[in-house]
This record gives C-alpha cells, sequence and structure tokens, in this order.
C-alpha cells in the first residue's frame, strides 16, 4: 500500500492558493523541505503520518489531494 499524490500539479496549485511555498508548508507541518519538494515532484510518497501533517496544514481532507494504492502482491 502507497499512498499517492491525486495530481501534483493541482497539489502546487493548491499550495500557492493556500498561502505557502513548499518551504512554508514543511515548517507548518513539521516535515523535511526535501520531504515535502520529493512529494511534491513525485518522487517520494508520504507515510501516513507524513500525509496527515500535510493535510492538516493546508486544512483540508486526505482524500483531496490525496489516494492510497494497493498493489497486487499485497495481501490483507
Amino acid at each position: 500500500m502507497k499512498i499517492y499524490l491525486k495530481d501534483i500539479k493541482e497539489f502546487n496549485i493548491l499550495l500557492i492558493k493556500k498561502g505557502f511555498n513548499k518551504s512554508s508548508l514543511a515548517k507548518e507541518a513539521q516535515v523535511s523541505k526535501s520531504s515535502i519538494a520529493n512529494i511534491s515532484k513525485g518522487t517520494r510518497h508520504p507515510s501516513p503520518l507524513v500525509a496527515k501533517k500535510i493535510t492538516d496544514a493546508l486544512e483540508i481532507d486526505f482524500d483531496e489531494i490525496f489516494q492510497i494504492r494497493f498493489h497486487e502482491k499485497e495481501v490483507i
């Protein structure tokens, strides 16, 4: 199971609309700048805790920007 941004471009637009840049979001969400940068480029998938911190900082619901994907080999 991994958490993915639904739309990288829309995530970056949302940051601007909410008055954040990547650095200020990292500070507000209490995660590293490199984590935010990599998540916003799609090169890293956030952990559930990091995803929660980001959505709390942006004051939005998880499902607005993230989706959970299960891989075929995973057994639940």
